[in-house]
């Protein structure tokens, strides 16, 4: 595990940086077998979970380990330091500048960013603040509206006051029993790295007004885009995005939580999606 310090936030940011299977490789990037630069792949996971818990079974799967991988866990999640409110405002902008810090300190740029839910709009807005830093964005049902959304409209629905009193204590109570009824425990252990106002002001700006839409980001980016989306998902939009040249994949036999309803899936989708968009 390695770390950047943000010193605008006073918080250490930690990230898996796991090498990939080429036999040789630099900080920055290695070369494929057409000799070309392989970029590094960046990923970054949803409200209420940890990148350094979701993806290393998905980045390991033959499809996807021959590439040098970074899972930043966000400010306030896994293994990163929790920030004080008052200099860390828990924005979805401030969650993407601190993945650029990460990105900046090792002197990376042109990187393929894998983003899924939170993650995803983190990478779109990323991409848009800072494109020279992504070369291939791949958004995994991310947010993308203003007011839509799933847990983090349960969230943002309460006030900061009473979700700090009392919500997120209830939801990681309903998390813990329904995981312990299903035989095991991962998103209960990742929400309990989450502070209550971290996720609370986390879910209020995935859901906020804020112009350009992270839709219209999405669809204005000039780097190859992809979106992928669960086989069982419903009620995905697609509007204005297979127009504006995202290419839309599907990981099969999987709902919004791919990376465990089928990693394997997963991986496959976005080593193809990937692949495509070169």
């Amino acid at each position: 595990m390695r770390s950047v310090y943000l010193p605008h936030v006073g918080s250490w940011v930690r990230y898996l940086d796991l090498p990939g299977d080429f036999p040789a490789r630099d900080t920055a990037a290695s070369s494929n077998s057409s000799g070309s630069p392989d970029p590094v792949f960046v990923y970054v996971a949803g409200l209420g979970a940890a990148t350094s818990a979701d993806f290393p079974h998905v980045v390991t799967h033959p499809a996807l380990r021959h590439h040098r991988s970074l899972l930043v866990d966000l400010v306030g999640t896994g293994w990163s330091d929790q920030a004080d409110p008052a200099r860390f405002g828990y924005t979805v902008e401030e969650h993407a500048d601190a993945v650029a810090a990460v990105l900046d300190a090792d002197g990376l740029s042109g990187a393929t960013v894998v983003g899924h839910s939170l993650g995803g709009s983190v990478a779109i807005a990323l991409a848009h603040r800072r494109p020279d830093l992504v070369g291939t964005l791949v958004a995994c049902e991310p947010n993308l509206d203003p007011g839509v959304g799933e847990l983090s409209a349960h969230v943002a629905a309460q006030t900061e006051e009473a979700f700090v009193r009392r919500g997120y204590d209830a939801l990681r109570a309903v998390v813990g029993r329904d995981e312990h009824a299903a035989g095991k425990s991962v998103f209960h252990a990742t929400t309990g790295r989450w502070t209550a106002v971290g996720m609370h002001r986390t879910s209020v700006s995935m859901l906020a007004d804020r112009e350009p839409t992270f839709r219209t980001q999405f669809a204005q980016g000039s780097m190859p885009r992809a979106l992928l989306v669960g086989e069982h998902t419903t009620g995905v939009d697609l509007t204005g995005l297979e127009p504006a040249g995202v290419a839309v994949h599907v990981v099969p036999s999987a709902a919004h939580v791919m990376t465990y309803d089928n990693p394997a899936g997963f991986a496959v989708t976005i080593a193809a999606a990937v692949e495509q968009a070169h």
